[in-house]
């Protein structure tokens, strides 16, 4: 026996736990790139916002001649190592002013210190004279790491710890809720194993609902076939009561009627077969696939054409290839088999056979140009046992076995004028499944 595969249980917290870890994953980093970039842009526009106070506050007497007043705007720029520098470059790019903040620091190191800096170059205009000047403002980055490490500490925490939340949530929900109409499927299968129920309850989910109507479906299928065969047996051992009387009392005479006994040993014959193919005969399975009939109608019809030639019959077709029907091969044969050898016994010279089929359903008509079925016959000849023609052979079971097996196939049978060849039409049926 293979060996059971992962829970559906396990296999679903797998994924939904792949899935949200990931997901959490996703909003993590894009989380912290977009606090980086905003945070980048604060120290960017804080820088910006220093150098227009620098050149709002400075004073220009001439090219290499500026002078800031003692007390800055920022007192970062005053502290050394104060972390937050400002220096004024001439064209040449000499240092012609720094912030008391920077000293001690070389300036040729300022770029390799990796810090935020901004710098904007203006030409300054004196009544006599234009001439350029750069201002930079430089700040260190250990603020901005440290905040960054704050936030991404709390960010991953915070997520990590709802990323776990939220797996246990799951897995407990998917555990007393999500799969509780399986366990009621399991509770089901148990009391209808036990004898206590018939079928599945509900209603279930619709994912299950489809499993479920299947497993009805098919131990309806196999009641009724249970049934039928109980039945048929039945009704075999009552119907052979008379005739086996009849052969009891004919030999125990002393001259047997050799005519009697033969037709009442066809007669049994006859129940025996009936009875048989009504225990084997239960409307297609559930998980029947479809037939495509016009191949069998077609080999139905040579194996008779030779029989209705040698009554000067011609049998004809004309059948839509696409045409196709949920039923046994053999049960197709039987149907077949009956209703076009009475069509054949009864016409004079032609026998058609039409096949049509549409979305909706699917006809199967045979016509013949006999005498025909009087209205007031047609619902007679259904029955079993009824017979409207003396000619020898037969126990009247024909149209009663051929109407049996279109409503077990969910097919309706109807009697009517042919109306082209003027005899009997046996019209069956069937809607589309």
């Amino acid at each position: 026996m293979t060996p059971p595969g992962l829970s559906l249980r396990l296999r679903i917290s797998l994924v939904a736990a792949a899935v949200i870890a990931v997901f959490f994953l996703v909003t993590a980093t894009l989380l912290e790139r977009a606090f980086r970039e905003n945070a980048e842009d604060a120290v960017t526009t804080r820088l910006d916002a220093q150098l227009l106070l620098l050149m709002g506050i400075v004073e220009v007497s001439g090219p290499g001649q500026v002078q800031f007043p003692d007390v800055l705007p920022e007192a970062r720029l005053s502290l050394p190592g104060g972390g937050l520098y400002a220096r004024v470059l001439d064209g040449a790019g000499e240092t012609l002013w720094r912030s008391p903040s920077a000293l001690g620091m070389p300036l040729q190191e300022w770029r390799d210190h990796g810090l935020f800096e901004r710098g904007m170059t203006v030409q300054w205009e004196l009544p006599d004279q234009v001439f350029p000047l750069t201002f930079q403002v430089l700040e260190e980055r250990d603020a901005f790491d440290a905040q960054m490490e704050r936030y991404r500490r709390t960010l991953w925490g915070a997520l990590g710890l709802l990323t776990v939340l939220l797996i246990a949530g799951q897995a407990l929900a998917l555990g007393f809720w999500g799969l509780r109409p399986l366990r009621r499927v399991r509770a089901d299968l148990e009391a209808l194993r036990q004898g206590e129920n018939r079928r599945l309850g509900g209603p279930y989910p619709r994912e299950i609902q489809t499993l479920t109507d299947s497993i009805n479906a098919l131990l309806e299928f196999e009641r009724d076939r249970l049934q039928r065969q109980q039945h048929a047996l039945a009704d075999l051992a009552h119907s052979l009561k008379t005739p086996l009387s009849a052969l009891r009392l004919g030999l125990e005479g002393g001259q047997p009627d050799r005519p009697e006994l033969l037709l009442q040993v066809e007669r049994m014959q006859g129940m025996i077969q009936h009875e048989l193919n009504q225990a084997q005969r239960l409307g297609p399975s559930p998980f029947q696939p479809p037939v495509a009939l016009a191949p069998v109608i077609e080999r139905t019809c040579r194996a008779l054409r030779r029989v209705a030639e040698q009554h000067g019959v011609e049998l004809v077709t004309a059948l839509r290839q696409e045409c196709s029907l949920r039923i046994e091969t053999g049960a197709l044969f039987e149907l077949l088999g009956n209703v076009l050898d009475n069509a054949v016994r009864h016409a004079r010279s032609r026998v058609r056979v039409s096949l049509d089929c549409d979305r909706h359903g699917l006809e199967l008509c045979i016509d013949d140009d006999g005498p025909g079925i009087a209205a007031a016959d047609r619902e007679a000849v259904l029955l079993r046992g009824t017979r409207r023609d003396t000619r020898p052979g037969g126990q009247g079971l024909g149209l009663h076995i051929v109407d049996t097996l279109v409503r077990d196939h969910g097919g309706e049978l109807h009697i009517e004028d042919a109306p082209e060849l003027g005899g009997a039409r046996i019209r069956m049926a069937f809607r589309q499944r």
